[in-house]
């Protein structure tokens, strides 16, 4: 399916004839330059405001062009002449599935490629119950949100709103400490006023890997001190799925966690994606080192505990937001001791949390629709929002 960006920006009458004779170049050169271009047009809504439709053929492709930026004279003579992106932060675009049986559409909650996420809404007229997803991959640049999209389509036909986030991770400019968090945090809050269509009294957070580090700190951050990375939250969820997450941070610093990055052509673990942005590889392999954790904290253990402290699930964890957490005895990624650690601390401070080990699991069998412990998976997040619903 195509995807066609729509953005929307206002000239000065003056600039008017400039932007127009400007625009054949800059289409010229996307032709030439951005991979995946495929048609534009500009419509004239007032005597100052254009709407721009630009079609391109898959949804990376967006995010690269808007990576690249104004890198050709003829782009830049375009924008230069351009008085105010209305939409550049709130740039929206739509994917029209082949049998129209669902409508998806990606929102930038920040200006920065990777500040986007797509927003699944099922049929029907809501408000729905929303589950917002967190992509794992070592919190690193060579996977993204595209992972799981197996699983926002599940949910999707289920009768829930998802949002799959994407994030800046280690390797693009911004990933790391503290921009990972920061992006997380903005991407759940972004729900508030989103779509009138969502109920966001009832959001469920689930994460895999990486991503289960992610959604299950996201859901203390209700808990972290005003001067932390992500304090403050708008959106409060009702619960968070972790399947397989890397809950305890500490530990993994220990381990040296992530380090087999260092070595681009270590055998993967099984059943694992193939690499979105393979090129991305070089950089983070050379920066790793013994381990994949002082880039995503700013440090070791050691040095910086107070950020280990905000951001390691184990340390946060506690009374509030119910948890379900789901590790297979045979991941060889990440430790199911984490995960079980992680709940036996939640249930001895009050909190509600069940663990479920898969027995034979793998790291990628736990995130997997088809999956026998998939049924337990729904179950629990239709329990959750069902008892949101009656609070």
């Amino acid at each position: 399916m195509s995807v066609i960006e729509l953005t929307t920006f206002t000239v000065a009458p003056e600039n008017t004839e400039a932007m127009l004779a400007a625009r054949p170049g800059m289409v010229a050169a996307f032709r030439e330059d951005r991979r995946g271009f495929l048609a534009a047009r500009l419509v004239r809504l007032d005597e100052r405001t254009w709407l721009d439709f630009v079609e391109w053929t898959d949804d990376a492709a967006w995010d690269e062009s808007k990576a690249k930026g104004a890198n050709r004279p003829a782009i830049a003579a375009f924008f230069t002449t351009i008085d105010t992106l209305v939409s550049a932060e709130r740039g929206v675009r739509y994917d029209d599935a082949e049998d129209g049986s669902r409508k998806v559409r990606t929102v930038a909650y920040g200006p920065e490629p990777s500040q986007v996420g797509e927003l699944y809404l099922p049929e029907g007229e809501g408000p729905f119950p929303v589950v917002a997803l967190v992509h794992g991959g070592y919190w690193s640049a060579m996977w993204d949100r595209r992972q799981i999209t197996g699983v926002a389509d599940d949910l999707v036909g289920r009768g829930y709103a998802v949002w799959n986030v994407e994030y800046r991770r280690i390797g693009e400019p911004g990933g790391g400490w503290p921009g990972t968090f920061l992006d997380v945090a903005a991407a759940i809050d972004a729900l508030d006023g989103m779509d009138p269509a969502l109920d966001t009294g009832r959001v469920v957070l689930l994460g895999h890997s990486a991503g289960g580090h992610l959604a299950t700190w996201a859901a203390h951050r209700g808990a972290l001190p005003p001067e932390a990375p992500g304090a403050h939250p708008k959106i409060t969820p009702a619960g968070v799925v972790e399947l397989a997450g890397a809950l305890d941070l500490g530990a993994a610093d220990a381990d040296g966690f992530g380090k087999v990055l260092a070595d681009p052509g270590a055998e993967p673990p099984k059943d694992a994606p193939e690499p979105a942005r393979p090129e991305a590889w070089a950089g983070v392999a050379e920066a790793v080192g013994d381990g994949i954790l002082p880039l995503l904290v700013g440090g070791h253990l050691a040095a910086v505990p107070e950020h280990y402290a905000w951001t390691s699930p184990l340390e946060l964890a506690g009374a509030g937001v119910p948890v379900l957490a789901v590790h297979g005895t045979a991941d060889e990624a990440v430790p199911a001791e984490w995960s079980r650690r992680y709940v036996e601390k939640v249930v001895a401070e009050g909190g509600n949390a069940r663990y479920v080990e898969v027995e034979g699991g793998t790291h990628f069998d736990v995130v997997q629709p088809g999956h026998p412990v998939w049924r337990e998976v729904t179950g629990w997040i239709h329990e959750t929002v069902t008892a949101a619903e009656k609070a």
